[in-house]
């Protein structure tokens, strides 16, 4: 059994808070029926001893609260504690209104002690897994608390979380899980969950919701694995005898069913007990400043993390994917990195680091790689919480497996702005499993996440240099490598001397080029290659190599100019969807890529000759692209525009303004016109 810590309040006194926190989360009426079953664990978890959220200490407990929408007993917790200085608890009650500083779900840094941004359901069990994992990388005997609604507990990504808790012996991750036997409307049994967390590897308990003392012991009980405490709680507990329980509780409640209590005595009870157990909170919740928020972590800089990392020479040809993550992991490893795969640790080049360290485990927390189960959706929001504790997580999987965390990315990682570094491997085209690990508009949709950086890298080098930018940036990135071995064409020095603000850089510089070929990954060869082949032919062309669409797609048009010089043609080749150069390029502009599912297999050789992707059919669709009189022309000929399909090309009438393709066959690629209007001959 735990020790108390020294806030020790009477059973009276903790009924006492639960009674102002329930008249507070009454007064807010924003999804009372959720909040108010949780407000005796919170007092339990707040007030009673047995945990250190209360501390204002920088290493104290976390609470992860995942069922966000019913947060209003949580946001009373806090502010009684003064983590929203200045405000009347009339004002705290108002959160979720335009202009307040509150919102109406938990965003993480908002107010101290919201470690998660939450809502998007399911997410937060892997995330305070994270959170217990880094402490416990620190040495620090600190727990995580996470708060799950019985109906988030149908989310597949718990159970997930749940088996890799278990696997890693995070014992000091506890969920509290509020049973209230109601998920949004549809009925759920509250015997359940004991028995699946029981299954998964937990210790599993059930115990009266409302009964403070009885949650107070199982928090102060000792355990070597994770815990879940399932709470028997009544929906709406306090309401009107004519709605309290009912299934249907899951927004505003009537105000004919809210009790006839009066407010205000009721939280000044709750607040004269919190404030002789926790002095600081009167203070806190009258001053400026308030309690602060945890400070972020200090990375090293760009230039000194590349100080301790070797480059590959010139002409060497790495396959990216096979080689970044193991190089990096050797070579960073005085660092608090925690490296990541979801099961194809081989893939990622990183099984030789792991079977030098050994993968994280409760009981090796010194190791610095850890191997997720095929569980992508946990690994992401694991990553986040492990990120917000100060470790630099970097993780590790197909670009195709990127599909399933989507929401996981947005919500967990890009939204709160938690650095972590995603690298994408097999991007592009090829691979023997075939179209079920084909990345085809992955890429574009990670593209359209606000707030990720995003990178991709042509050879080693420029991997490592990208792994780099993004890891000093502080800021969450994503990083694709090339499927293929790509040759090395500048020194890691050489690389790093060169700008990269701009997002790009020029490969072949000419000052009056008649086309610029822009181009990303491993398509920079065939670029260079066609850029070559249209010199015989008597055109010049500049090369562009994009490495950030993200930076790229932020410069001015002063900026743009200096790549994409006005009045010329610019064609871009990707082995991506066409529109994410193409979309670069402005009016004018042909885009050249991958926007049919399916391409994959082997010879890779073959699948580019299918998707039109070689050197000799890019020039022969750019030369009858050269030989064509601008868009704003018309050839004596013909009226008709033209749109492009196979490797040839055929002439159609349009029917919109802006032209895509129809593909001759399922592995053929799309050229289309990203310019206002059709061009014509």
């Amino acid at each position: 059994m735990r020790t108390r810590f020294r806030h020790q309040p009477t059973p009276k006194d903790l009924t006492t808070i639960a009674q102002g926190l329930r008249a507070f989360v009454f007064a807010a009426n924003k999804h009372p029926g959720g909040a108010s079953s949780m407000t005796e664990a919170i007092t339990a978890l707040y007030f009673s001893g047995a945990a250190t959220l209360a501390e204002t200490t920088p290493v104290r407990d976390r609470l992860i609260y995942s069922k966000g929408h019913a947060a209003a007993s949580w946001y009373a917790a806090l502010w009684t504690l003064g983590a929203m200085p200045g405000m009347t608890w009339q004002d705290a009650a108002d959160f979720g209104q335009v202009g307040h500083r509150v919102p109406r779900m938990p965003v993480r840094g908002s107010v101290p002690g919201m470690e998660m941004s939450t809502g998007s359901l399911g997410q937060g069990l892997s995330f305070g897994a994270g959170r217990a994992l880094a402490d416990r990388r620190d040495g620090l005997s600190t727990r995580t608390f996470v708060v799950l609604g019985d109906g988030e507990c149908t989310e597949g990504q718990v159970w997930e979380a749940a088996q890799t808790a278990s696997r890693l012996g995070l014992q000091n991750l506890v969920a509290l899980v509020d049973a209230n036997g109601s998920g949004s409307v549809i009925k759920l049994d509250r015997t359940q969950w004991a028995q699946k967390f029981t299954a998964s590897g937990w210790r599993a308990v059930d115990v009266d919701g409302h009964d403070i003392d009885a949650i107070t012991r199982e928090l102060l009980t000792e355990t070597d694995r994770p815990t879940a405490i399932i709470l028997d709680t009544v929906k709406g507990r306090g309401l009107d005898a004519e709605v309290e329980g009912s299934n249907s509780l899951s927004a505003e409640v009537e105000e004919r069913h809210l009790p006839d209590w009066d407010t205000g005595t009721l939280i000044d009870a709750a607040l004269a007990v919190v404030d002789r157990h926790h002095p600081h909170a009167a203070q806190a919740r009258t001053s400026a400043g308030g309690r602060r928020a945890a400070t972020p972590a200090v990375r090293p800089s760009r230039a000194k993390l590349l100080s301790g990392i070797a480059g590959h020479p010139k002409g060497a040809e790495v396959v990216a994917k096979k080689a970044l993550g193991g190089d990096l992991a050797q070579e960073l490893a005085g660092l608090p990195m925690l490296w990541m795969a979801p099961d194809a640790i081989r893939n990622s080049g990183l099984l030789p680091r792991m079977d030098k360290t050994g993968s994280w485990h409760w009981d090796t927390p010194s190791a610095d790689v850890l191997q997720c189960a095929i569980a992508e959706q946990d690994a992401a929001s694991l990553a986040a919480g492990a990120a917000s504790a100060g470790l630099w997580p970097v993780l590790c999987s197909m670009e195709g497996f990127y599909w399933r965390m989507l929401d996981q990315i947005r919500q967990s990682i890009a939204y709160p702005q938690l650095p972590v570094l995603l690298v994408g491997t097999s991007g592009g085209l090829g691979d023997l499993l075939g179209p079920m690990v084909q990345s085809d508009g992955c890429l574009m949709a990670l593209g359209a996440i606000p707030g990720l950086e995003m990178f991709e890298a042509a050879d080693i080098n420029t991997a490592k240099l990208l792994a780099v930018e993004a890891l000093a940036s502080n800021r969450p990135a994503y990083l694709r490598l090339p499927h293929e071995a790509v040759p090395v064409r500048h020194t890691l020095p050489e690389l790093a001397s060169r700008p990269t603000n701009a997002g790009a850089w020029t490969l072949t510089e000419d000052t009056d080029p008649d086309i610029v070929l822009v181009a990303a990954g491993a398509l920079r060869e065939q670029a260079l290659a066609t850029a070559e082949r249209l010199h015989a032919h008597g055109y010049t062309a500049r090369v562009v190599e994009v490495f950030s669409t993200t930076r790229f797609a932020r410069l001015d048009a002063d900026q743009r100019a200096q790549f994409l010089p006005p009045g010329v043609r610019a064609v871009s080749i990707h082995n991506a969807p066409s529109r994410v150069l193409g979309s670069l390029l402005g009016d004018g502009g042909m885009a050249i890529g991958v926007d049919t599912y399916g391409i994959a297999g082997s010879p890779q050789s073959a699948l580019y000759e299918a998707a039109g992707l070689t050197t000799d059919a890019l020039t022969d669709r750019i030369l009858k692209e050269l030989a064509c009189p601008p868009r704003t022309s018309v050839c004596p000929s013909s009226t008709r525009a033209r749109s492009w399909s196979g490797r040839t090309g055929s002439t159609t009438t349009p029917s919109t303004s802006t032209m895509v393709c129809s593909p001759a066959s399922p592995a053929s690629s799309a050229t289309s016109w990203t310019g206002s209007t059709a061009p014509t001959w």
